[in-house]
């Protein structure tokens, strides 16, 4: 074969090999190229500011993390939440039912709760009435005197209006001082007129007469017993007073009565 033939074919085979280095240099060279995007996709500092990169996560991360996921609201899901009001009672079973008597996990058995009727309220009891007390001694005199002094009082008027007077009016502080002043006679033993200057300042009058019985059984009898004497007789029918008190006590000589007049 003549030089030139054989440089030739020299010269080609070292083109074609020399094609074959750059093909495989440069399949080389863009597999590192790929390798790299992917080193600078998932690199944190390759990444800009503020954009989170999809491919962050290694697949190893992000299984363990929808797992963690996962096993959290599992947790959540069974765990009673404060929000939902829980009902305290169940439907009822018959004994001898599954699960009969036998509580369930989660919910503890009822509590002895106490029962929701009212507790029963006593009758109202009637307030207890005092035990009536005897009458004392002194409580029927008392009246007894009372009811005698009225009398002399309207027998007084009656005899008055016989005379042509007028009425004598009773008088509450003259029936004091009566009372008084024949309480006083009786308790002392003694029968006999006390200053009358007392009844004047006590009952603001101008005029005072004063008339005494002792020992009559009855109004009748003491004031027919005033008639009959001049002195008491004048002061009974005395035109000066307005008003008359009188006042009766039992005493060992038996009743005695004062009668006031006042002016």
């Amino acid at each position: 074969m003549p030089d030139a033939r054989r440089r030739d074919l020299r010269r080609w085979r070292d083109r074609r090999a020399h094609r074959r280095r750059r093909g495989r240099l440069t399949g080389a060279l863009a597999v590192l190229a790929v390798a790299g995007a992917l080193v600078l996709a998932t690199a944190p500092d390759a990444s800009a500011p503020g954009v989170r990169s999809p491919l962050a996560l290694a697949p190893g991360d992000l299984v363990d993390r929808v797992q963690d996921v996962v096993s959290r609201g599992a947790e959540r899901a069974s765990a009673p939440t404060s929000a939902a009001p829980a009902t305290s009672s169940a439907a009822p079973q018959e004994a001898g039912s599954p699960g009969a008597g036998a509580p369930s996990a989660d919910v503890p058995p009822p509590a002895d709760l106490p029962d929701a009727q009212p507790a029963p309220q006593p009758a109202p009891q009637p307030a207890p009435q005092p035990a009536p007390q005897p009458a004392s001694a002194a409580a029927a005199p008392a009246d007894a005197g009372a009811a005698m002094a009225a009398e002399i009082v309207t027998l007084t008027n009656a005899r008055r209006a016989e005379a042509g007077l007028a009425a004598l009016g009773t008088s509450g502080c003259a029936t004091e001082q009566a009372v008084a002043r024949a309480g006083a006679l009786a308790a002392e033993g003694r029968f006999e007129h006390d200053p009358l200057g007392p009844v004047l300042e006590a009952c603001r009058a101008g005029a005072v007469g004063e008339n005494l019985s002792l020992g009559y059984p009855s109004a009748q009898a003491a004031v027919a017993g005033w008639m009959d004497s001049p002195g008491h007789r004048e002061n009974l029918l005395r035109g000066t007073f307005t008003q008359i008190g009188v006042g009766c006590v039992q005493g060992q000589r038996g009743w005695l009565c004062a009668q006031v007049f006042v002016g």
